[in-house]
């Protein structure tokens, strides 16, 4: 089946979406909750190797938005205006709504902040430029997508004979990006530089080109969608297969980091560096095989509770990514204050996910289904009585 006649909804993204979102939230709880333990302790080390295998979630969500853009687009007439137009409606609103929101947000706590206008202006204007308000930098690398989208469609057409050597090509660079990133920019002295370069080498991690892989590589698998997914299909023992190995290899290599070479965490756990990139494609894969399982049987009695979750978070997901840092927030500050001991805390972990994901769905649901105020969780939906509502989830 040709992707221009693909009209049927791709319920194997939807698993995709609501499961890496719930990574997303991991990553940040297991983060918190890592503050509490001492440097190399036993619950740290199981910790920062936890974190090691969350970190898929950034790649793997730039993956489904090259994917779900070009089976949408690349074998359709579109214009470039009416797609930035479109798009830029649903991405730019959430993103100067929530950058503002945190802005205030963080006023309220913040010593020695200064609650005037030319310092809150000032401030919304950097935040805007940089992303740097909470997890708003996916934002920003996204609306880069959408700005060299049309151009990105044509250049992947001309290039329609060498579509391998493109993905082989596309992976190498990004393995070397990774390679320059950890090895030579990560702790780089940029104080002696020129300011423009110091700022370019400082955002290094909002940039398009920091993770064209993983766009081009859903780009590519949108365009031979049918193809990959009947050998996705056929292989499903290999690709879980792969999946395992590259784990054990992630946590040799982050092994030898942190207990060999005795480099610290930040260092240890980092997402932009080369191993990265052959486990995120594994997970990215493999969860997109699991999703085409789950699509198959979801209408089965047996299933349809977990259909109707995975419906819910993935329709939500784009919302939780921007609600949750808010909940995360209070739940922080409740643990704070009872101090539990090393076990309850431990105890406290799956609790404060739970907590976190389902109030982020909740939250992104009610907001959602408010007229116009929607748009900001990605949702467009007109004015009621004088027009058609209609809601559409925002492409990630």
């Amino acid at each position: 089946m040709r992707i221009d006649t693909m009209k049927e909804h791709l319920y194997e993204v939807d698993l995709m979406r609501a499961f890496i979102i719930f990574g997303v939230v991991c990553v940040h709880v297991i983060s918190f909750f890592n503050l509490f333990s001492p440097p190399l302790s036993e619950t740290g080390i199981g910790f920062e190797a936890a974190l090691t295998a969350l970190h898929f979630t950034r790649e793997s969500f730039m993956f489904i938005t090259g994917l779900v853009l070009f089976i949408t687009y690349y074998n359709r007439p579109f214009k470039a205006r009416s797609f930035w137009s479109k798009r830029f409606k649903l991405i730019f609103i959430p993103y100067a709504a929530f950058t503002l929101l945190y802005i205030l947000f963080s006023g309220t706590y913040l010593k020695g902040w200064q609650w005037t206008l030319p310092n809150v202006l000032g401030t919304y204007a950097t935040s805007l430029l940089d992303g740097h308000q909470f997890y708003l930098y996916y934002l920003v690398i996204s609306m880069q997508l959408y700005l060299f989208f049309p151009f990105f469609v044509m250049f992947m057409k001309k290039l329609k004979n060498w579509h391998t050597v493109l993905f082989i090509s596309s992976f190498a660079l990004q393995i070397a990006l990774m390679w320059v990133n950890k090895a030579v920019l990560q702790n780089m002295d940029t104080a002696h530089f020129p300011q423009w370069l110091a700022l370019l080498l400082h955002y290094r991690d909002r940039y398009l080109i920091t993770y064209q892989f993983w766009f081009i590589s859903g780009a590519l698998f949108a365009i031979h969608y049918e193809k990959i997914k009947a050998y996705v299909l056929e292989h499903a023992k290999l690709v879980y297969g792969v999946l395992a190995v590259v784990l054990l290899a992630l946590w040799a290599h982050y092994a030898l980091d942190r207990l060999v070479l005795h480099q610290d965490e930040t260092m240890s756990v980092l997402v932009l560096q080369p191993m990265m990139i052959p486990f995120s494609f594994a997970v990215t894969v493999a969860l997109w095989r699991a999703g085409m399982s789950w699509s198959k049987v979801r209408l089965e009695p047996g299933v349809q509770w977990f259909s109707r979750f995975v419906k819910v978070a993935a329709a939500a997901s784009f919302g939780v990514f921007l609600v949750h840092p808010l909940i995360l927030h209070f739940v922080e500050l409740a643990i704070y204050r009872i101090d539990p001991s090393t076990p309850i805390r431990l105890l406290l972990l799956p609790v404060t996910i739970a907590v976190v994901y389902g109030g982020g769905i909740l939250i992104a649901r009610l907001i959602g289904n408010i007229p116009l105020l929607s748009y900001i969780v990605g949702q467009k939906s007109a004015a009621p009585k004088h027009f058609k509502v209609g809601v559409t989830r925002a492409s990630q």
